[in-house]
């Protein structure tokens, strides 16, 4: 018998990036090494001014100092490439690498700077990675299934465009998971991304490729999409700042999916956004972005202008706190520990609860299923490819396809979610001091630390805002130190045999996985008020301690 031709596509991928690395830039990458997270510093391939480029700075510091002049575009953008080639040697985070495409845009950029004496946009000489489902003319787009390897790109995504518009430096694409419909990224093209704290972290999904880089220190921003948890899961496992916004206000036309055309632009509506270092550095992408006026170039994008927010830094706003969710040791703590710290700033803070959180999740999850998997499947018997582990056992894939009558219904039903949703949040007036409704919503980002290869559950307090359309970030607000503090683990027992599998992946001592891990909490606005969140976070961030992972 014959291989299946997508092992030979699949070799041919491999190679092709292996041969994108230049050789004084490949390492051996040793088998005894768990974290990654500060590993680029030791290979000797970093010199002392490109690990600090990569490794001092978030976004808005690094583009202080380009700014200024203190670094050129060009050297800034070797740096980066540099330590992404090593983040895909040690991590398998990478689907695309365009070094001398980058090398030529900052090029241009510096040559701009020489003879105006300013930056083209606010985001000038910034290299940042795109999620591979990003078009980039020229570029392909594989998405993890090899029966679209080798197939460039004729046209850009519009996000791509008011990226470069604002001055970015576009270097590499990043990983994603068979299907893009699962929170472990694992695909039968490269192989498995793996999370830089850990092995026995899982890198999630379906932006964990984005993730995964972020946390090497590979990109400083990452680029992503959501429409269950896919930006905000992966910078959850990443221990980094995360934003899903409501659809509409970022652009999302020509961005290439798994569903059949047209698939995507009905349900539950897909939206991209950034993974950062910083929550200044959220800020800094959606405004950046905004500021392009994205609805100009793109039918999909409403004509929503950047707005001042700045009465969400105070405390004179008013939290709602989710508290009907199970939680395990320590997020149960770390998040308790954090809602006194919001007390003692002096937040009035109000319960809520996660209304109607099962009927927002199903809903989610029946969009999903609307053409029951047929695309996904006719793609993968193009080359012979098998659904991953991740996807058999995802729960979504092969299914019933969704009929029209039934499609309406779930339709009808979302909208009247969304209803009860406006009218409840309102109500919340009656329970605040002074009679308004609370601000925002602050809610875990998930219920437990993250596994290995675990396709974590897009629990509801994840697909809720989804299916809502209600902007959420991810804010890390405490460091896992086991040298300073002393933590209790506790984690869901696995039910299923796939589950029973994963937990026996974990070391006798589970703890050690994660010293150093970032632990982060959800802030969740009305639908449309990405300032409002994006502003809280920053100084929930503040409150925290932790400005830059």
């Amino acid at each position: 018998m014959s291989e299946p031709l997508y092992k030979s596509i699949s070799a041919k991928k491999k190679q092709q990036l292996a041969d994108a690395i230049p050789a004084e830039w490949k390492i051996s990458v040793p088998e005894d090494v768990d974290n990654f997270t500060k590993f680029a510093e030791t290979t000797g391939v970093l010199s002392a001014e490109e690990i600090e480029i990569t490794g001092k700075y978030d976004a808005v510091g690094l583009l202080e100092r380009i700014h200024k002049g203190e670094y050129t575009a060009l050297q800034v953008t070797i740096a980066f490439c540099k330590r992404a080639a090593l983040a895909s040697q040690c991590v398998n985070c990478v689907a695309e690498m365009f070094f001398d495409r980058a090398y030529e845009t900052a090029k241009k950029l510096d040559s701009y700077f020489a003879e105006h004496g300013k930056p083209i946009g606010p985001l000038h000489g910034l290299p940042v990675s795109i999620k591979d489902s990003y078009n980039l003319k020229g570029v392909e787009s594989a998405i993890g299934i090899p029966a679209n390897a080798f197939k460039p790109e004729p046209a850009s995504s519009t996000i791509v465009e008011a990226l470069e518009e604002a001055g970015a430096v576009l270097y590499v694409k990043t990983v994603v998971p068979q299907s893009m419909m699962v929170l472990d990224t694992e695909n039968n093209l490269i192989g498995p991304a793996r999370n830089p704290h850990s092995k026995y972290l899982t890198a999630a999904g379906s932006s964990g490729g984005a993730g995964s880089i972020v946390a090497f220190r590979g990109s400083l921003v990452g680029m992503a999409t959501d429409i269950g948890g896919s930006i905000r899961v992966p910078a959850y496992c990443a221990g980094a700042f995360g934003m899903k916004p409501s659809s509409g206000r970022l652009p999302y036309y020509n961005i290439k999916n798994y569903w059949p055309d047209g698939e995507e632009a009905t349900g539950i509506l897909c939206v991209d956004g950034p993974i950062t270092t910083s929550a200044r550095d959220l800020e800094l992408i959606v405004k950046s972005i905004v500021n392009t006026k994205p609805w100009l170039s793109d039918p999909t994008c409403a004509r929503l202008p950047w707005v001042d927010a700045s009465e969400f830094s105070t405390n004179k706003i008013k939290i709602g706190v989710v508290k009907d969710i199970t939680l395990y040791e320590p997020i149960k703590s770390i998040y308790e520990e954090f809602i006194q710290k919001l007390t003692a700033a002096g937040y009035e803070l109000v319960d809520v609860e996660l209304l109607k959180s099962s009927e927002l999740a199903a809903n989610a999850s029946r969009f999903y299923q609307a053409d029951g998997g047929k695309f996904l499947l006719k793609q993968c018997e193009e080359t012979g490819e098998p659904l991953t582990n991740a996807v058999q056992n995802g729960g979504l894939y092969p299914s019933e396809p969704v009929d029209m009558a039934e499609f309406f219904q779930l339709t009808d039903n979302r909208q009247k979610m969304q209803k009860e949703w406006l009218e409840y949040w309102n109500s919340t007036a009656s329970k605040t001091t002074t009679k308004e409704p609370i601000d925002l919503i602050i809610c875990p980002s998930q219920p437990a630390l993250p596994r290995p290869k675990e396709p974590l559950t897009s629990n509801d307090c994840i697909l809720a805002w989804n299916t809502l359309d209600y902007p959420a970030s991810v804010v890390p607000i405490e460091k896992i130190d086991l040298a300073k503090k002393t933590y209790k683990f506790e984690f869901p027992k696995p039910v299923t045999p796939y589950e029973h599998q994963l937990e026996a992946m974990f070391p006798e001592d589970r703890s050690k996985s994660y010293d150093g891990f970032h632990v982060g909490i959800q802030v969740i606005g009305r639908r449309q008020f990405e300032e409002s969140v994006i502003e809280a976070s920053k100084t929930f961030a503040d409150i925290a301690g932790v400005h830059m992972v």
